[in-house]
């Protein structure tokens, strides 16, 4: 009896698993890259929003002694960002150091059953990390 060329069904699994593990892989770096230029985007918009928030200091807004939280308006009211403003100390020659902090906002979260869920309709939100830090310094009116 001569024995019929082809593919046993062995060899057919093991090739079926072989190509298995390969899409696996490639779909796992493909969602890993997606992931690394979202987050890389998000990163490079809160620093350019610290470097335009930074550039208006003492010009379009008050350097007050306390640190004080930054109204977004126009196309940066849309952001998920909260931006802080951090008085440094203030030098002999009448320049104070400042810090420009943006952190991501993250939507409160509540546990329900174990689990957390986001709040529908809440309008309140929690500090996420500093997601970009520009320091510079300005010079004060008057003398110290």
């Amino acid at each position: 009896m001569r024995r019929a060329d082809g593919f046993t069904l062995l060899e057919m699994l093991i090739a079926l698993a072989i190509f298995g593990l390969g899409t696996v892989l490639l779909m796992q770096s493909a969602w890993s890259g997606t992931w690394s230029a979202r987050q890389a985007w998000g990163e490079t918009a809160a620093l350019r929003l610290a470097q335009s928030v930074a550039a208006e200091v003492g010009v379009a807004l008050p350097l007050d002694d306390q640190p004080r939280d930054v109204g977004l308006d126009g196309a940066g009211a849309g952001l998920p960002y909260r931006v802080k403003i951090v008085p440094g100390r203030l030098s002999p020659t009448g320049d104070r150091d400042y810090r420009v902090e943006v952190r991501e906002m993250k939507p409160d979260v509540t546990r329900e059953g174990g689990t957390e869920a986001a709040m529908p309709g809440a309008g309140r939100r929690a500090d996420g990390p500093v997601l970009a830090t520009v320091t510079s310094r300005v010079l004060v009116d008057g003398p110290p």
